[in-house]
């Protein structure tokens, strides 16, 4: 019974919230506002919001990042990041919805890009990617019912020499490298 509300709730409020606007490839020298949604959780999440701030700071685009960690937090917990830009699990309600007065600032606003970084394809991101209202939309993991306009993989392989983490680390950073090549290309 708690499954079929909780995805009964899911449904309604994504229809509620998402994002009617049109969406569709955006050149980059019309890129004015950035949403980057990121997982808080990953120790180099400081790291990605850096190399997003300097390409597209570069450009005379403000850059606003939205971490998310979703952890129970204990005292032996590394916390990466802190501040009013993070949505913790004090911040999302039992079946994963943002608490909206407290956080919809952080993504309902009017944006022309939003990148989501985030490799876990939970409620939380699946709800902030379909309610912003970005103009173009480019995530690394597809939700169901097509949140992104453009979604960017990475191979699945780890170098011989990598650890789990290294791993990660180098794919995130090759897709927003990605990501940025891309958009350099888009003319319109």
């Amino acid at each position: 019974m708690a499954f079929f509300l909780k995805t009964w709730l899911r449904r309604h409020k994504l229809k509620k919230f998402s994002s009617t606007g049109k969406t569709g490839f955006v050149p980059l020298k019309e890129i004015r506002s950035v949403l980057l949604v990121l997982d808080g959780a990953d120790p180099e999440c400081r790291r990605y919001e850096s190399m997003a701030n300097e390409f597209f700071g570069k450009r005379g685009c403000r850059v606003s990042p939205v971490f998310i960690d979703l952890r129970r937090r204990r005292k032996d917990t590394p916390v990466y990041v802190e501040g009013e830009n993070v949505i913790s699990a004090r911040l999302v309600n039992w079946f994963g919805l943002p608490v909206l007065k407290k956080t919809g600032r952080l993504f309902m606003n009017e944006t022309d890009l939003l990148i989501n970084l985030r490799e876990s394809a939970d409620f939380t991101g699946d709800f902030i990617s379909k309610s912003s209202r970005a103009g173009f939309k480019i995530g690394i993991c597809d939700y169901p019912g097509n949140a992104f306009d453009l979604v960017i993989t990475h191979r699945q392989e780890p170098e011989a020499s990598d650890s789990a983490e290294e791993h990660a680390g180098r794919h995130t950073a090759e897709i927003m490298d990605t990501i940025f090549n891309f958009l350099k290309q888009i003319v319109r």
